[in-house]
């Protein structure tokens, strides 16, 4: 059974109207990324 549900009633109200008034809503994934060899590298060249 579907169920409405009015954002600004839930503990996520904030973080919804945020997400709303945003110029482009997205998703935002990240990733650690190991940069030690690129770091040296780039000591090495500098």
């Amino acid at each position: 059974m579907k169920q409405e549900i009015d954002p600004k009633e839930t503990n996520r109200k904030e973080a919804f109207e945020h997400w709303m008034k945003s110029p482009m809503p997205m998703v935002t994934l990240t990733k650690t990324f190991d940069v030690t060899r690129l770091y040296k590298l780039s000591k090495k060249m500098a």
